[in-house]
């Protein structure tokens, strides 16, 4: 069966038309564009701001005039990460969709439910003149995985809206009334070369899943750069010819790659095996398919010298990172060490912060930030947010009734340690009831990622009979 024929058509349709335009964040010009076009050619009122955030409103339905106005808001970016032999080019080429199993994924690389399945709904109720609902009003921003610029820079106070759904959660049966907040710590080693005083090896971690720093932190996955400062940590005589690890600030790195001198490098593989045994036998269990290798190496030129390698290990192995609370179900703070790069004249790490709660967010960056002044490193603290506080509201109730008619249960109600462009909105427009739900997407920000057909069905009724009921 062709992508575009799976049902409900009007959504599987335009996330296909989606797909095969590239808006990798940074890089939404084409799908704004597209999207402008798209409510012209419906004769829809658009908006389309220097962010190039979109906005589009759609009159009410015959008869549901007096019906309050509600805001449908969702992301146009998508984090781009590909499997290690993928040659995909995110800047050109479209996304490679494939059915397995009930589920729709793509060919190597990240598939962008996250969020073009949120527009894909929204685009399908401005396109069906057959639904009943009050006015609409469309929010469809820019640069939510990466800084949430378009949140930040859109122009609010022009909202008609009494409530506002967002569409980029990820689970079945959940509404989501809360999330984390965040900040970005990006730390700097400045390089002091020197000669090579030893012989050269290198070291290769790839092939681990990865995934959604915030959503799936607690999973115990592996996460590469960790590890391959473990993998250095206290080798004698350390002089790094290269290094790196990640791709994405938001994604759990799946790999990482070192080319460095040692004193001994007959030692330092012995002992570096023996790590690699301990490190794979650890994650056995929660992430089983990644592979580590060490090898023996050549290299011509200077290297960074030892005790500014030594620094920047050291400061790698003790940087926290992972799953810091956890109460009941709900991930409250962590941290995830995302992307490490070999830059000109330094070395740069980036650590991305979140936690529900403000306090605990700052509390965790001042550890990090502790740390790194005592290795030597500078550092900035980039694209803080505050988090979405759970409150309650007559919204709620009413997404719960409609689910509950439609699938016989209760929603299940709570908070995301992802973030969402909710708590940015809050602050600018308090007065606004907020939900967040979407149907089951698995793997978020990681080649693995895939969206299951029937409960994007199951989640697309959900929101036509919302907007019916909402009086």
């Amino acid at each position: 069966m062709e992508i575009k024929n799976l049902q409900p058509s009007e959504v599987f349709a335009n996330f296909y038309e989606l797909s095969r335009i590239p808006r990798e964040s940074g890089n939404e010009k084409g799908v704004s564009d597209f999207l402008v076009q798209f409510a012209k050619d419906r004769k829809l009122e658009v908006i389309q701001d220097e962010a190039l955030n979109v906005i589009i409103r759609k009159k009410a339905s015959k008869g549901y005039e007096d019906r309050p106005t509600v805001a449908l808001q969702g992301h146009m970016d998508m984090v781009c990460v590909k499997e290690d032999d993928s040659d995909h080019d995110f800047e050109k080429d479209p996304i490679e969709l494939k059915i397995e199993d009930g589920w729709l994924t793509a060919n190597g690389t990240t598939l962008g439910g996250d969020d073009g399945i949120g527009v894909a709904f929204i685009m399908g109720i401005l396109d069906d003149d057959s639904l009943e609902h009050g006015p609409i009003e469309a929010i469809i921003t820019t640069g939510e995985e990466t800084s949430m610029v378009g949140a930040n820079a859109i122009d609010l106070s022009q909202l008609k809206a009494k409530y506002l759904i967002n569409i980029d959660s990820e689970e079945e049966g959940v509404l989501t009334i809360g999330c984390a907040g965040g900040l970005d710590l990006e730390i700097e080693f400045k390089k002091e070369y020197e000669k090579a005083q030893g012989d050269f090896i290198e070291i290769n971690l790839a092939g681990f899943e990865g995934g959604h720093s915030g959503m799936e932190i607690d999973k115990f996955r592996c996460n590469a750069i960790k590890n391959l400062a473990r993998l250095l940590h206290n080798i004698e005589g350390v002089q790094i010819a290269d290094i790196k690890g990640g791709v994405k600030r938001n994604a759990i790195p799946t790999t990482a790659y070192a080319l460095v001198s040692v004193k001994d490098r007959d030692e330092a593989i012995t002992e570096i095996e023996k790590r690699i045994g301990e490190i794979l036998n650890e994650y056995k269990d929660s992430d089983p398919k990644g592979t580590i290798t060490v090898k023996k190496a050549q290299y011509e030129g200077e290297v960074i010298s030892q005790k500014a390698s030594k620094d920047i290990i050291d400061a790698i192995f003790v940087l926290p990172d992972g799953l810091y609370k956890k109460y009941k179900d709900n991930i409250v703070t962590s941290s995830n060490l995302g992307l490490l790069e070999n830059r000109e004249d330094t070395v740069m790490f980036h650590s991305m912060i979140r936690s529900e709660v403000d306090s605990a967010k700052a509390n965790r960056a001042e550890i990090a930030i502790e740390i790194i002044k005592r290795f030597g490193g500078s550092y900035q603290i980039t694209n803080q947010y505050s988090g979405w506080q759970r409150e309650e509201s007559s919204l709620i109730g009413i997404a719960n009734e409609t689910w509950k008619q439609i699938h016989g249960d209760d929603l299940i109600i709570g908070t995301t340690h992802g973030g969402l462009e909710c708590g940015l909105f809050k602050k600018e427009i308090p007065h606004v009831e907020m939900i967040s739900f979407g149907p089951e997407i698995e793997g978020a920000h990681s080649p693995a990622e895939r969206c299951n057909i029937q409960s994007v069905a199951n989640n697309y009724k959900f929101l036509v009979e919302l907007l019916k009921k909402i009086k």
